[in-house]
């Protein structure tokens, strides 16, 4: 009987075994034995400790994932509460404990691992000045960082910091230092620092980063350790003015953009125009006008690049900086960012060109008008900016320049202006148009035409647009002229 009693009260202890907690620290590991106490050292008051507990399954078969623990100031998060009920084994679970408390003194917690534990942990609070940082400063935040913000090269930030006891006892700072590249202690206070309650005691750090960059350091008061970040920028670039070659531009105009800076360039930077275009409301609904672009690429926007010590931005395409303006009523607005890395010393410059409403653009150069047998033709292109062409008249001559009829053969086209432009993929204000007249009697007599097209913004007029006689050989039959069929064009 005496051997089976010794089994049954060796079990517990074997199923207890199983278990093995490892205290993660201060990066150092140690094995846990149940019921000791374990000293993790003082933190200041308001200050947070975090360590962690590893628990493995050591054992041959799977055990409760369970978690205790209790102790002020103390949260203790671990899987086994929401995702995990068991460890299987030779498995390992981690529980995350974090310490917080204002007040100073002695601060325990018991932690057990289903039945395995208790083990116990004791942190101590001591009294600590409070830290406060000025503008341009930023923090303490939540992991005690003091934030220098962003300066150029070359440039200091001051930063005044504050100590004061918030406690009811006498503190005592036995030293405050930094470290890190850009960072220094311009003013430190004298050390050891005793400070009453309520009583505060004042320091500087500057920050002055000696290139582009992300700078960190660290600042220790006493026993407190605060992380220092800054960021360091190149030097600004003087701010450029954008200008024109065209004081007015208007539709159906190249135009070409210039950058300018009011002083040299201090380093080499790159970046790139936008242009954006807001049509006018009168011709909202219309299709998107194309040749509003950057010529050289036929983009909305185009690079550049500024050389240190120059102070002209130079354009990267074949066509530098030249652009379109469309042929649409509208503003188009030009914006210029810089690449990565670089910034200007003031806001970006922006500029706007505003296109107005202009009369029908007939183009005389391209314009014809040939009589044919028993028709008269006529072919006119062009671009109306405000979509609302319309209204025609032609006045015809002989070919001694005498009035024929009346007076002026009219016409009204708006309807169809107004299905080209906005019911068809149409390239702007942009269009042609072939106008056909028929002819009763010789159309080689008629020698020239005048033509008036209006919109909203005015009538534009073509004069003594002179007709090419390509109707053939004509004779006279009886009351009738017989010509022979118009020439295959």
């Amino acid at each position: 009987m005496i051997p089976g009693l010794v089994l049954l009260l060796l079990a517990p202890l074997a199923a207890q075994a199983q278990i093995q907690l490892t205290l993660v620290a201060g990066g150092q590991q140690k094995q846990l034995s149940p019921g000791d106490t374990y000293l993790l050292g003082s933190v200041a008051a308001g200050a947070s400790y975090s360590f962690v507990v590893q628990v493995q399954n050591q054992g041959s078969a799977p055990v409760a994932c369970s978690v205790a623990g209790a102790g002020a100031g103390y949260s203790i998060n671990s899987p086994c509460a929401s995702t995990q009920t068991t460890l299987a084994p030779g498995a390992s679970v981690n529980v995350y404990f974090t310490f917080q408390s204002g007040t100073a003194g002695s601060f325990s917690t018991s932690f057990s691992f289903g039945s395995t534990g208790p083990v116990y942990f004791v942190i101590t609070v001591v009294a600590a000045a409070t830290l406060t940082a000025s503008s341009p400063c930023t923090g303490p935040d939540s992991n005690s960082t003091i934030s220098f913000g962003e300066t150029a090269a070359g440039q200091t930030v001051i930063c005044k910091l504050q100590l004061t006891d918030q406690s009811s006892q006498t503190i005592t700072v036995s030293s405050v230092t930094i470290a890190g590249a850009g960072f220094l202690l311009s003013q430190p206070p004298a050390t050891p620092l005793t400070l009453t309650p309520g009583q505060s005691a004042a320091f500087t750090i500057t920050f002055s980063p000696n290139s582009a960059s992300v700078d960190t350091g660290s600042l220790t008061v006493g026993s407190q350790t605060y992380p220092l970040t800054g960021v360091g920028l190149n030097p600004p670039l003087p701010t450029p003015a954008i200008g024109f070659d065209t004081k007015s531009p208007q539709s159906g105009q190249q135009v070409t953009l210039s950058l300018t800076l009011p002083a040299p360039s201090p380093i080499t930077a790159s970046g790139y125009v936008t242009m954006a275009f807001q049509p006018d409301p009168s011709v909202a609904g219309a299709q998107p006008d194309g040749g509003i672009q950057f010529t050289g690429n036929s983009a909305m926007s185009e690079g550049f690049t500024i050389q240190q010590d120059s102070a002209q931005a130079v354009f990267e395409s074949p066509q530098p900086g030249i652009f379109q303006t469309g042929t649409t009523t509208g503003t188009i607005t030009f914006t210029v960012t810089l690449d990565s890395g670089a910034q200007f010393s003031g806001p970006a410059p922006t500029a706007t060109i505003s296109l107005a409403p202009l009369p029908v653009y007939l183009d005389s150069d391209s314009a014809s008008a040939v009589a044919v047998a028993g028709a008269l033709r006529i072919s006119l292109s062009g671009f109306d900016n405000t979509y609302s062409a319309g209204p025609m008249s032609f006045t015809f001559y002989d070919n001694v320049g005498n009035a024929i009829g009346a007076g002026p053969v009219t016409a009204d086209f708006t309807s169809n202006f107004h299905s080209y432009f906005f019911d068809q993929s149409v390239d702007g204000g942009m269009f042609a148009i072939l106008l056909i007249f028929p002819v009763t009697g010789n159309a080689g007599e008629v020698g020239s035409v005048d033509i008036q097209l209006t919109n909203s913004a005015g009538t534009t007029t073509v004069t003594n647009l002179t007709f090419i006689n390509d109707t053939g050989s004509c004779v006279l039959v009886g009351n009738a002229l017989s010509c022979p069929g118009a020439p295959t064009e």
